[in-house]
């Protein structure tokens, strides 16, 4: 109810809105987070070129793609709702070039996060490598010691609440590379925080330790924050910059952000850290996920909007259908890209034997040898 979307329908929902605004601190820097905790265990077994290029293929080219195939369907929704175009999918595709979103057309919507994250994974590069050398180790140690302290993890939201505190309100624009420092402040220091976390055992330690208190403070913050919107105090009319009540709300939403991080993670390590085939799954395709999911939003959203049944219908729909579809269309391309590779592989002049069979992880076994002798498993 505080903000345009690409489909808004004309309905407003208040209870729907904190729903928003209970994920709104954590949702991206918990995702940026976890790249962090990848790159940790991806570095040690790839050198600096290797990991750019494998960077460089799982985040630049997905973008590229994605910015070609999956946005300009969007932004034709998007318009053909607004009135501002009545033509077909073909005949706006070259339209999609006219100037930059909003005012234009050409935008990476949702796929900003992957620009993004291939930013921070070239900054932190260096960072990243030297906590990996003994002496940044003795860091991480020193960090995990600090952390086992009386509320030790409480410290790691200082920089976060200066951060909001004081770039918010200099660099207003959003999820625009060049200019939106204030976020890229929040996200390279969750990116961190993540690779930190995953080589510091006494960090996890801790996380294990505090984070049911977390969540405590995480529950009494939301709430908090969404007393403040329900008397249309946030987000519509924010504090003017930098008064006492200003530094006193980004401070709310800073401690906000880091202890659901913390809450969550915890809660993660004590109830899904386990060789469950439905976490294994999900863990393979949560990318893709990623990818897909608001093309299929937008699409059913436009639907359901015109439809006169009552707002919690239209909701219920764009969520189940949503979901439904989201997981049936990565499914169906992961599919295409398995049978691809393996085509790929027996039209390259190597002998192919035996076949396909899915793990319960959901990937893919081939089982082949040279010249027709034998084979090895080649997952």
């Amino acid at each position: 109810p505080w903000d345009e979307w690409h489909i808004t329908d004309a309905q407003r929902s208040r209870v729907l809105g904190e729903v928003v605004v209970l994920m709104a601190p954590w949702i991206m820097p918990l995702v940026m987070l976890l790249a962090g905790v990848s790159a940790w265990y991806a570095l040690p077994t790839r050198g600096n070129g290797t990991y750019v290029r494998e960077r460089t293929s799982r985040l630049l080219v997905p973008l590229a793609v994605g910015t070609l195939v999956l946005v300009p369907p969007q932004v034709w929704l998007e318009r053909r709702f607004r009135g501002q175009f009545h033509g077909s999918l073909l005949e706006f595709y070259p339209r999609f070039f006219d100037g930059i979103y909003p005012s234009g057309n050409f935008s990476w919507h949702h796929l900003w996060f992957l620009g993004h994250l291939y930013g921070y994974s070239l900054i932190a590069l260096p960072l990243f490598r030297y906590l990996q050398r003994d002496e940044g180790r003795e860091v991480l140690a020193r960090l995990g010691r600090i952390a086992s302290g009386h509320a030790g993890l409480a410290w790691l939201a200082l920089p976060l609440v200066l951060e909001r505190s004081l770039l918010w309100g200099l660099f207003p624009e959003r999820h625009m590379l060049t200019s939106d420092w204030s976020n890229h402040a929040l996200l390279l220091g969750a990116y961190v925080y993540g690779f930190v976390l995953a080589g510091a055992p006494a960090l996890r330690a801790a996380i294990d330790a505090h984070w049911c208190g977390a969540l405590a403070v995480a529950l009494a913050g939301t709430a908090a924050l969404m007393t403040g919107t329900w008397l249309d105090v946030i987000p519509t009319r924010l504090p003017v910059p930098y008064s006492l009540r200003y530094l006193a709300f980004w401070t709310l939403y800073a401690w906000c952000a880091w202890a659901w991080m913390v809450a969550l993670l915890g809660a993660a390590r004590r109830w899904l850290d386990r060789p469950a085939s439905g976490i294994r799954r999900a863990e393979s395709s949560a990318y893709a996920w990623y990818v897909v999911h608001q093309p299929v939003i937008v699409a059913i959203a436009y639907v359901v909007v015109a439809w006169s049944v009552p707002l919690a219908v239209k909701v219920s729909l764009l969520f189940i259908g949503s979901a439904a579809l989201t997981l049936l269309a990565t499914a169906l391309g992961q599919r295409v890209a398995r049978e691809l590779r393996w085509w790929a592989r027996g039209t390259s002049g190597e002998s192919v034997r035996g076949s396909f069979r899915t793990t319960d992880a959901g990937a893919v076994t081939i089982c082949r040898g040279p010249g027709g002798d034998g084979g090895s498993a080649e997952r």
